[in-house]
């Protein structure tokens, strides 16, 4: 009870403070809260597993924090201006792991990686495979770079515990990229599945063994919390070469809600910046037909205030395509209103 009681007490300090205070309290307290955190999920979790005991669990726990030192540099976010998805580096010279549905939407044929150091780097897409939501990309600027080994001899079973990061909710200034445990139950259509909990973001990241393996990347969520499905680092292995050529393939089962395309303007937006600025308008997309131009900050889309990229990019992934919405722009202390319709 201690443990729960100091977890809720420390995220609950987390998730209330200013952001440029979060990003201190996290550099000098992120091995605690980690540890904290893991305890709590293995300790929730231990009433259900009979053959594990609190000894057991707790060398678990130090695996995890072990995993995460390791591996924490290599996990990285993709920022296109348009939305942003998590990736995993592979290799020094700085290849990346990431779904497929994250990469192929990007009408940019480069976009920024963001380190765990809050560096951005440019990078550019090379192949995916939608049919299974394969997809790579790689870092332009020469290396070395961190990266994450990927596990090659098809080792994990069920019920083994698996570690999952990446940037849920969105990459965000100054906070690392969350991490959850949980473990893999299941084989289903050709996926992972575990109870390591995914959210809107993650998609991408890296789900790693104890070890500190890649054994799999995050690709979507089930129907409950606990159907959180990933791809095997074996269907990476097996389509590498193709995707490191550049090779695209595929179509995605689902795009979206019920089977409709993810909407899209066609707007690039700056995510660091403290409102919603528009970097530069995509030509032939709705954002040009509309009238807005770079340099306009978004305030208001549809209904809804929009005070940053990040909750444009988020008020945009819940609309629907081919509908029209109103959306206000401030341009040159003037503010000026226009119909828009995401396509």
């Amino acid at each position: 009870m201690l443990i729960i009681r100091t977890v809720r007490k420390l995220l609950l300090r987390l998730f209330t403070m200013p952001s440029n205070k979060k990003f201190y309290l996290f550099r000098s307290y992120s091995r605690m809260a980690l540890s904290l955190a893991v305890s709590l999920t293995l300790l929730t979790t231990a009433s259900a597993v009979d053959n594990d005991t609190i000894k057991s669990l707790k060398a678990i726990g130090g695996k995890v924090v072990r995993v995460v030192d390791q591996n924490r540099d290599a996990c990285v976010a993709l920022v296109d201006g348009m939305g942003s998805g998590s990736g995993v580096i592979v290799s020094e010279d700085g290849l990346v792991l990431t779904a497929g549905h994250v990469i192929e939407n990007t009408n940019l044929r480069s976009f920024e990686i963001v380190l765990s150091s809050g560096r951005r780097v440019k990078a550019k897409p090379l192949g995916h495979n939608l049919n299974n939501d394969l997809g790579m990309a790689q870092i332009l600027e020469p290396g070395p770079w961190p990266y994450a080994e990927i596990n090659r001899n098809n080792s994990i079973k069920r019920g083994d515990w698996v570690v999952s990061i990446g940037h849920s909710g969105g990459w965000e200034l100054g906070r690392d990229a969350p991490v959850r445990t949980g473990r893999f139950l299941k084989m289903e259509n050709s996926q992972l599945v575990t109870d390591a909990v995914l959210i809107g973001g993650d998609s991408g990241g890296p789900l790693f063994n104890l070890e500190g393996e890649v054994v799999g990347i995050h690709s979507s969520i089930g129907d409950s919390v606990s159907e959180n499905r990933h791809i095997p680092i074996e269907l990476f292995i097996t389509d590498w070469k193709r995707l490191e050529e550049g090779q695209q393939w595929g179509m995605l089962a689902n795009l979206g809600r019920e089977g409709t395309p993810r909407p899209l303007i066609g707007v690039t937006v700056d995510l660091t910046a403290s409102e919603c600025v528009v970097t530069s308008v995509i030509r032939n997309l709705p954002a040009a037909a509309a009238g807005i131009r770079q340099g306009d900050v978004i305030t208001k889309f549809g209904n809804t205030p929009i005070g940053s990229g990040q909750q444009l990019i988020n008020v945009i992934q819940r609309q629907v395509a081919g509908q029209s919405y109103p959306i206000s722009v401030r341009r040159g202390g003037r503010t000026f209103k226009f119909e828009i319709t995401p396509q």
